[in-house]
C-alpha cells in the first residue's frame, strides 16, 4: 500500500473505521465489517458503500480494494492458489524449469545426465530442524516456542482480520526460531570443495563372443556408453589432461580424437552437431544452424537422439574396426578378402561379410556395406 491510514477498532462489533481525508478536508468514516469472510459478502458491502459515495477518491478505492483482496477463502489457501512472497521463495528455491536448469550447465541438457544418481538417500540440501536440544541449549528459544503455542491457542477461537493477524505473527515467530539458531549455531555449508588429484587408472579389456564380435570391458571406446560419456564431458576431459602425458586420461582423449575424426569424416552433419554440442550450444540453436548450413530441419528430439545414441555408436564401431585389425595383424593371423563389388579389401570377419556355408572361406563375396546399399536401393 502506498499510504497508511489511521484506524480504530470497535471492540463490541469488530468493525474497523478508516479515517479518509477527502478533497476539501472532509473526513468520511468507512465502516468495513471484517467479520465477513466470504468474498461475495464483502463485495456486496463494498458495492453498497460505493453507491453511497458517488465520487470516491484514490485513497478511498485503495482501502476498499485491500478489503476485498485480503478476503481469500481458506480453501484457496489450502490448495495454495495464493502465491505469497514466502511461498514464492520456497518455489524458487526448490523448483526450476527444464530450460532454466539446462542454461546453467556447461554441456546443456547433457549435463543433466551427469547429475543423475540412483542413490535415493543423497541429500542435496539438508533441511534445518529445531530439535529439543536446540530448545534446551539456545537462549531465548524456549520463550519463542511458548509464544508460538500461546498464539496457536488463540488462533482456534479467532476469525476474520484477527485470525489473519495472529497467523502472520506465528509465521514471523517461526522464522525467528531459525534466525536465532543460525546465529547461535552457525550452519556449516561447503562452498569451496578441494578436488582430489588422485589419478584413477582407466583400464580396458575385451573378448570375443560366439559370433566373433568384440565384447568390451572397462573404459573402452568400443563401448557406445563410454563414447557418450566422453562426448558429454569432452571439454572437462581435455582440460584435466592438458599436458599431463603420464595420465591414462591423456591417451584416452588422444585416441578418442583420432577415432572420432575418422568415424565422422563421411558424416559432416554429425560432425557439426558434435562441434556445436562441445561448444555448449542448445538443441534449438543447433537446429537453426544445421538448417541454414545443410538445408535440413531435424526435430529437437531427433538431434538429442543423434547426440546420445547414433553418433556414439558410429564412433564405437570405428574403434572396433581398429581393434579387430590390430588383433588379427598382431595377436592372431587373420584372413582378408576383397569385396567383389566395391573392390575394398576387408577382414574376413562376420562384421564385414555375411556368413555363407557354401563358400570356401565361409563368407559371401560381397561385403555387408554393398549388400545393404543394394537392399536400400531396391
Amino acid at each position: 500500500m502506498s499510504k497508511i491510514f489511521p484506524q480504530k477498532l470497535d471492540i463490541e462489533k469488530f468493525f474497523w473505521y478508516n479515517n479518509i481525508n477527502e478533497t476539501g478536508g472532509k473526513i468520511i468514516m468507512l465502516k468495513l465489517d471484517y467479520t465477513l469472510e466470504s468474498p461475495e459478502e464483502r463485495k456486496e458491502l463494498v458495492e453498497r458503500i460505493l453507491a453511497e459515495t458517488p465520487n470516491p477518491s484514490e485513497a478511498y478505492l485503495e482501502t476498499l480494494a485491500d478489503y476485498l483482496v485480503l478476503c481469500m477463502e481458506k480453501q484457496e489457501k489450502k490448495e495454495r492458489k495464493l502465491l505469497t512472497d514466502n511461498r514464492m521463495a520456497t518455489v524458487n528455491k526448490r523448483e526450476t524449469s527444464y530450460e532454466g536448469l539446462v542454461s546453467q550447465l556447461e554441456n546443456g541438457e547433457d549435463g543433466i545426465y551427469n547429475m543423475m544418481t540412483s542413490n535415493k538417500n543423497t541429500i542435496f540440501q539438508p533441511k534445518v530442524m529445531i530439535t529439543k536440544q536446540d530448545v534446551d541449549e539456545i537462549p531465548g528459544m524456549q520463550q519463542l516456542r511458548d509464544a508460538i503455542k500461546m498464539w496457536e491457542a488463540k488462533l482456534k477461537s479467532a476469525s476474520g482480520r484477527e485470525a489473519f493477524i495472529i497467523k502472520s505473527t506465528i509465521i514471523e515467530l517461526r522464522k525467528d526460531q531459525y534466525v536465532l539458531k543460525n546465529a547461535y549455531k552457525k550452519p556449516i555449508v561447503a562452498t569451496k570443495i578441494t578436488r582430489s588429484r588422485h589419478d584413477i587408472p582407466l583400464e580396458d579389456d575385451f573378448w570375443f563372443d560366439d559370433e566373433g564380435f568384440v565384447v568390451p570391458e572397462g573404459v573402452s571406446l568400443c563401448n557406445p556408453k563410454v563414447v557418450s560419456a566422453v562426448l558429454c564431458n569432452y571439454s572437462l576431459g581435455k582440460q584435466e589432461c592438458w599436458g599431463e602425458f603420464e595420465k591414462d586420461l591423456w591417451y584416452l582423449m588422444d585416441d578418442f580424437d583420432k577415432v572420432a575424426d575418422a568415424a565422422l569424416k563421411d558424416y559432416p552433419l554429425y560432425e557439426r552437431i558434435v562441434e556445436y554440442k562441445i561448444d555448449g550450444l542448445q538443441n534449438i540453436d543447433i537446429q537453426e544452424k544445421i538448417q541454414m548450413e545443410f538445408g535440413i530441419k531435424h526435430s529437437l528430439e531427433y538431434i538429442s537422439s543423434l547426440w546420445r545414441n547414433k553418433i556414439p555408436k558410429i564412433i564405437a564401431s570405428e574403434a572396433e574396426d581398429r581393434l579387430l585389425n590390430w588383433y588379427f595383424m598382431n595377436e592372431a593371423k587373420g584372413k582378408y578378402k576383397k569385396c567383389s563389388r566395391c573392390g575394398e579389401v576387408k577382414l574376413a570377419h562376420n562384421k564385414y561379410f555375411s556368413k555363407n556355408k557354401t563358400s570356401r572361406d565361409g563368407f559371401y563375396s560381397i561385403c555387408k556395406c554393398c549388400r545393404n546399399a543394394k537392399a536400400k536401393s531396391v
